[in-house]
């Protein structure tokens, strides 16, 4: 790697007065044939300013949509915010981090807000008031008119239940919930629902009696799966896509309580692919969701936002996932 030193040899000048030019000091005396000398050697060298190590670059905030135990939880959200503070750290970023119980009026004088999870347009409008520059991870705000990360859900759902059939499964069920921002202004409902519903009407294989709704708890899918085995077991869906892994936790033990083997009577795919699906059994085949990844790219957008464009085009990027094949699945 090429050094002040080596340019202001190659150039004929002093180093002095090549670390003055190449930091574009304005009191310097020089002629402009010397200054384009200068940056002309360094580009034939590729020289690359070193940054200083922990030089705060700006002020950035995480609001995170869930409570600090909530997070430890739900390891999904908790892997997006330290996929995200690993970037900032790594761009030099100063991190202040707030969790649902935390007051946003305590958000002062940073360069953006990056929000994970789910917000309502109360909680996005005193987001707003504090800087324009808002960033959300895992809420698509593009018709909102913010900048977003998303995981490809549509993709990923097609993907699962496309899998299912290709082995033969066509009793395919769905295991989801519904969300509520921590005001509880805005419900949202599982994005995927959709492109499961159309998938499978589109091949005559959807039941509504199939769809299995909670609130995203380990508890929840236990409930609802025990349930439906009580009721009908005689008609249970062979194949169940889960919304996440705490939901296909309980799915499994309510599965084995009942008798039902898997994957042999019950084929499940989970969604996530957090720690637990590796250890529990049987292993969860997951849609591995790179969530570090989804909180790396908002820092990076806030890296590249041009404090000088007063009018920004908010975009919207997915981060793609995979298949991961374990015991759960035929």
């Amino acid at each position: 790697m090429a050094t002040i030193k080596d340019i202001a040899k190659k150039a004929g000048v002093s180093i002095t007065t090549v670390s003055r030019v190449l930091n574009y000091d304005k009191t310097l005396s020089v002629s402009d044939t010397t200054r384009k000398k200068i940056f002309r050697v360094a580009e034939d060298l590729a020289y690359t300013k070193k940054k200083k190590a922990g030089a705060i670059k700006d002020n950035i905030a995480i609001v995170q949509w869930y409570t600090e135990q909530q997070e430890l939880d739900d390891l999904y959200y908790l892997s997006i915010r330290m996929g995200a503070e690993k970037r900032a750290e790594r761009l030099h970023y100063k991190v202040h981090r707030f969790f649902a119980n935390d007051s946003l009026s305590k958000i002062k004088d940073v360069k953006a807000i990056i929000a994970i999870g789910k917000f309502s347009d109360q909680q996005i409008n005193r987001m707003r008031q504090v800087t324009p520059n808002v960033i959300f991870v895992d809420f698509d705000t593009l018709a909102k008119g913010y900048d977003c990360v998303v995981t490809d859900f549509d993709n990923s759902t097609e993907m699962v239940l496309q899998y299912f059939i290709d082995h033969g499964l066509t009793r395919i069920g769905m295991l989801s919930g519904v969300e509520y921002s921590s005001d509880h202004q805005l419900k949202i409902v599982d994005p995927r629902f959709n492109v499961f519903k159309d998938y499978l009407e589109s091949r005559s294989l959807y039941d509504p009696a199939n769809v299995f709704v909670g609130d995203f708890t380990i508890q929840s899918a236990f409930d609802l799966v025990n349930n439906a085995l009580k009721n009908n077991r005689q008609n249970f869906p062979n194949a169940l896509y889960v919304a996440n892994d705490a939901m296909a936790v309980g799915a499994l033990k309510a599965l084995h309580e009942n008798q039902v083997k898997v994957p042999e009577d019950v084929s499940l795919v989970s969604f996530n692919d957090t720690a637990v699906a590796k250890y529990v059994i049987s292993s969860l085949t997951s849609i591995k969701v790179d969530t570090g990844k989804m909180g790396a790219v908002a820092v990076s957008l806030v890296d590249n936002i041009d404090d000088d464009d007063d009018d920004h085009t908010p975009q919207k990027v997915i981060v793609g996932n995979r298949l991961i094949k374990r015991e759960s699945s035929l």
